[in-house]
């Protein structure tokens, strides 16, 4: 098949300004359209939870209500438990009623700050309107998502005791009291969670702890930027520190989870949504989300606390 070259013509911000802000002023709703699919996109890939528990968005016919009043809730149904014998050829297993165990997850809304400006101060940024919309609103959405979904995490290590916090230096032999922790509750190790100044402590391991080619690769390499896994576990980190010292207690802490299926749900009822509304030369927008998150595992958490 031939191939075509084919032109794209660039654009000034300030021309995709204009244009932008022509349509808030003849359709706001296509302007917020237009907005939102751009902030979506950027939500996705700035919040860090959403690796955690991977985001499911509701119909609006599979949201259940409380009994209590009209808030929506999603009721998530829990794997019965079950056992095996071992019996004589003309035995039985005892006959014992099944029983479905569920949790429920409620919904709470996420919203930033609103932003006042007037369509000429706009018309003179230098910048494309809908990236700052991003920076300014969804970030700030981000953290709050990450921030929510880290406290979920602490109450059920807290719920938990002792047990399900590992403390040590930044070894080997740390990271494997935590995996031990975990697989004797007899759940899986999904991945770790933790801030990229944490993560940089993985420059102090030696060869003979992580193998002479990944810390040849830490200096010479790609560096420790482009590493997603530490000792063979998913890393999935993040660049917000004071939201892990002020969930954890402390800058030195960081979570260990299982995967999705043995820990829980982050629902969506309405994703990352821009709104705009306009009066005369002045333009009100804002970014705002309803989202639920629960875990109907505790098993699947432990809190790993670095010393010095």
């Amino acid at each position: 098949m031939s191939r075509y070259m084919q032109e794209t013509p660039q654009y000034s911000a300030q021309v995709i300004n204009a244009a932008f802000l022509n349509k808030v002023a003849a359709d706001p709703r296509n302007a917020a359209l237009e907005g939102t699919a751009f902030t979506r996109d950027k939500l996705r890939e700035e919040s860090s939870f959403r690796h955690i528990l991977p985001p499911i968005l509701l119909k609006p016919e599979e949201i259940d209500r409380r009994v209590d009043d009209d808030q929506p809730y999603k009721i998530i149904e829990k794997e019965p438990d079950s056992n095996a014998y071992t019996i004589p050829i003309r035995g039985d297993t005892i006959a014992r009623y099944l029983t479905g165990r569920r949790y429920a997850i409620g919904f709470f809304k996420l919203k930033s700050d609103k932003f006042h400006k007037t369509t000429s101060e706009l018309l003179t940024y230098q910048n494309d309107i809908r990236k700052i919309i991003a920076d300014n609103m969804v970030k700030d959405l981000a953290e709050q998502e990450d921030e929510r979904g880290l406290m979920l995490i602490k109450a059920a290590i807290n719920d938990g005791g002792p047990s399900y916090v590992t403390s040590g230096t930044f070894s080997p032999a740390t990271f494997a009291a935590a995996r031990k922790a975990m697989t004797s509750r007899r759940v899986p190790l999904g991945s770790i969670w933790i801030t990229d100044s944490q993560f940089s402590d993985a420059l102090t391991l030696t060869a003979s702890e992580v193998g002479f080619a990944t810390k040849e690769d830490h200096y010479r390499g790609a560096g420790i930027e482009k590493e997603d896994k530490i000792f063979g576990i998913q890393v999935i980190r993040c660049a917000r520190p004071e939201v892990f010292s002020k969930v954890l207690g402390n800058n030195n802490s960081f979570v260990m989870v299982s995967p999705e299926n043995f820990l829980g749900k982050y629902f969506i009822i309405q994703d990352a949504t821009l709104f705009i509304k306009q009066e005369a030369d002045d333009i009100e927008f804002y970014a705002y989300e309803i989202v639920g998150m629960g875990i109907g595992n505790g098993k699947g958490v432990q809190q790993i606390t670095i010393s010095s």
